[in-house]
């Protein structure tokens, strides 16, 4: 079980970044313009320093992926979307708790 708690959430940081970067190539379609573009790149890259500091620090890590959850949740609470918004939010709401039951529970930092 301590093995699960240290690798899943690495896991879905990982999944969370690369959902994130994936969205940066629609703007390759007629459709939609760079600024969407930049826009997924900007969270890619906010993803992928939280994913790094949580690795390094997990209880620090931990809270900035609840906090992206909540948001990413109450986004989707206020719109018809919401099932996917619970969704999308979810998994980095998972991923900080996991980070922080794994942070607290180890004896460094």
């Amino acid at each position: 079980m301590n093995k699960f708690i240290f690798y899943f959430p690495r896991i879905l940081s990982v999944l969370i970044v690369s959902f994130f970067a994936v969205f940066i190539l629609e703007g390759l379609d007629p459709d939609f313009g760079w600024q969407d573009s930049a826009m997924h790149a900007v969270l890619a890259l906010i993803a992928s320093a939280a994913a790094v500091l949580a690795w390094k620090k997990p209880k620090i890590g931990g809270w900035i992926f609840i906090v992206f959850g909540i948001l990413f949740s109450l986004r989707g609470v206020f719109s018809s979307e919401w099932p996917v918004a619970v969704i999308v939010g979810g998994v980095p709401l998972i991923a900080g708790i996991l980070f922080l039951v794994g942070g607290y529970g180890s004896k460094q930092d």
